[in-house]
C-alpha cells in the first residue's frame, strides 16, 4: 500500500508553498541539492527557521523524500492526464490508442509517475503476449565439445597442448537481447518507486517474467537506446522503449536511500521542452500537409559572420521555421515555442529581442517595405488574449512585427484525440496560418509565388 506520508501539490513556477516538516534528513539534503544543480534548478527546497519551503519551476512530477512527498502538476495542460496525452502525442508513442485513457488511467491517480508506470507496464504486457523476441547473440565458453569455432589464440594461450577443454565461440539463438534487456533495465528503476497496487502488480511480474529471460544488470540501457536500430522485427519494441527511455531518463537521481529502507528520488519532466515537442508535432500535422515546409530546430550559421574571417561566427536556431518556395525563392517565418502565461503578464524583454532578430534574420528581401515577421506560441487560458508587437523606426517606418498566438492545450488535446487535424480545428494554428499566407500573398503581387490553399 502507498505509505501515509503529506503531499505538498503546487503549480509549476509556484513559490512559498511550506512543506508538513520542520527540517530535511541528510538524504533529503542530498536529493534537494541534486535538484537544485541539476538544468538550472528543477526544484528549489530551503530550509529556513520558519521550516521548510518548496519553490517549483518549468518542471512537472513527483519528488518523494523520506518523510513527504512534492508533487509539481502543470497549470494548463489539463494535469498529468494530459501531460500524458502531450507525451504520447509529441513522441509518437501510441500508447493511449488501445484504450479509453481517460476511464483507465483515473483507475491509477493523479501522480505522473505512476501514470506513466502504468502506461509502460500495459506496453511491456502486450510484449510479453505476443512473445518475446528472440535473436543470435555472441558468446564465447569453455566446453568439452567444440561447439561453433574454436578460439585458437585463447587456446594456445590459456590451454597449451591440451583438446580437453575447449575454447570456443558460437552463436546462441535467445532472448538475452538488447531489445529485452533494455525493458528490464526500465523495469528495475521503475519497480522500487511505484505504490499503487493497480501499478505495482504488474510492473512486479513483468520483472520477474524479463529478468528470468535476459540480465540487464552489465548494460548501459540508454545507451542501448541511441544505438538500436529498428527493423520490421522488432518495430513493434518501439513504443516500449520510448516509456522505457522516459522512465531511465527521468529517473537518474534515484540512489538515495533513507534509513528505513524507502527510497527516495525525483521524477520530473520540463515543461519548456515538452511543450515545443507538442508544439512542432502540432504545426507539422496542420500545416505541413498545406506545402509548407516545417522544420524543428535548424541550426543555421550563415547569419551572424565575423568580417574578419568571413566565417559564421555562431548558429542561431529558431523551435520552428515554416519555409514556401517557388520558382526559386524562398519565404521564411520563424516560430519561438515559449511556455509561459504570457496572456496574463507580459513577454519576457529577452524573449521579445531574440524573437525580432529571428525576424530581421529571416526577413525576405523581396516584399519591399513590408515588414519581418516572426511568431511566438505560448500556452493559454480559455479566455487569454493574442499579443502583437512592431519595431519602428525614430521616423516612424515598421521594420518588423510579432505576433503572439495562444494554444489552448485542452482544446487542442481534444481535437487530437478526434483523429484528423485540420488548421481550422485549433485557433492558433489558423492563425499562424494567416501570419504566412500573407507574407506568402506580399510576394504574390510581385509575381514570384503561386497562391497558397485556402
Amino acid at each position: 500500500m502507498r505509505p501515509d506520508i503529506p503531499v505538498v501539490q503546487l503549480s509549476e513556477w509556484e513559490a512559498g508553498r511550506r512543506a508538513p516538516v520542520s527540517e530535511l534528513t541528510d538524504t533529503d539534503r542530498q536529493l534537494a541539492s541534486a535538484l537544485r544543480e541539476a538544468d538550472g534548478g528543477r526544484l528549489l527546497i530551503d530550509e529556513r527557521r520558519d521550516g521548510v519551503w518548496v519553490t517549483a519551476k518549468s518542471w512537472v512530477g513527483v519528488v518523494r523524500f523520506s518523510t513527504f512527498e512534492v508533487r509539481v502538476v502543470p497549470k494548463l495542460a489539463g494535469g498529468n492526464l494530459g501531460v500524458i496525452r502531450m507525451l504520447d502525442y509529441a513522441s509518437g508513442i501510441g500508447a493511449l490508442r488501445r484504450f479509453d485513457a481517460v476511464r483507465q488511467l483515473d483507475t491509477v491517480g493523479d501522480d505522473l509517475v505512476e501514470l506513466i508506470a502504468w502506461l509502460f507496464a500495459d506496453a511491456a504486457g502486450r510484449i510479453v503476449r505476443d512473445g518475446l523476441l528472440n535473436d543470435y547473440a555472441a558468446r564465447e565458453d569453455t566446453l568439452h565439445v567444440l561447439r561453433g569455432r574454436l578460439r585458437v589464440m585463447a587456446q594456445v594461450q590459456q590451454r597449451y597442448g591440451r583438446v580437453d577443454p575447449l575454447e570456443v565461440a558460437f552463436d546462441e539463438f535467445e532472448s538475452d537481447i538488447p531489445d529485452n534487456q533494455i525493458i528490464a533495465a526500465a523495469l528495475d528503476a521503475t519497480r522500487p518507486i511505484v505504490r499503487t497496487p493497480i501499478v505495482q502488480r504488474p510492473i512486479r511480474r513483468l520483472h520477474a517474467i524479463f529478468h528470468e529471460a535476459c540480465d540487464p544488470s552489465t548494460l548501459d540501457a540508454l545507451g542501448l537506446l541511441d544505438e538500436l536500430v529498428y527493423t520490421r522485427r522488432n518495430e513493434h519494441y518501439r513504443g516500449v522503449h520510448s516509456l522505457a527511455r522516459l522512465l531511465l531518463r527521468r529517473l537518474a537521481v534515484r540512489d538515495l536511500f533513507t534509513r528505513g529502507g524507502t527510497r527516495s528520488f525525483a521524477f520530473l519532466l520540463d515543461m519548456n521542452q515538452l511543450f515545443e515537442a507538442f508544439v512542432t508535432q502540432l504545426v507539422a500535422d496542420t500545416l505541413g500537409s498545406l506545402g509548407i515546409h516545417v522544420h524543428a530546430q535548424r541550426r543555421d550559421r550563415s547569419i551572424v559572420i565575423d568580417e574578419s574571417t568571413q566565417r559564421g561566427y555562431s548558429a542561431i536556431i529558431p523551435d520552428l521555421l515554416l519555409e514556401g518556395r517557388s520558382e526559386g525563392q524562398t519565404i521564411r517565418l520563424p516560430i519561438d515555442a515559449k511556455y509561459k502565461l504570457y496572456d496574463q503578464r507580459k513577454i519576457d524583454p529577452g524573449d521579445v529581442y531574440q524573437t525580432f532578430f529571428y525576424a530581421f534574420a529571416y526577413a525576405n528581401e523581396s516584399v519591399g517595405r513590408r515588414p519581418a515577421r516572426a511568431v511566438i506560441l505560448y500556452p493559454r487560458a480559455k479566455d487569454g488574449a493574442d499579443i502583437a508587437l512592431r519595431v519602428d523606426t525614430h521616423a516612424g517606418h515598421q521594420n518588423a512585427r510579432i505576433d503572439a498566438f495562444g494554444i489552448d492545450i485542452d482544446a487542442a488535446l481534444a481535437v487530437i484525440g478526434r483523429g484528423k487535424i485540420l488548421r481550422q480545428d485549433v485557433l492558433a494554428m489558423d492563425r499562424l496560418y494567416g501570419v504566412f499566407h500573407e507574407a506568402w500573398h506580399a510576394s504574390l503581387k510581385e509575381g514570384r509565388w503561386h497562391a497558397l490553399p485556402a
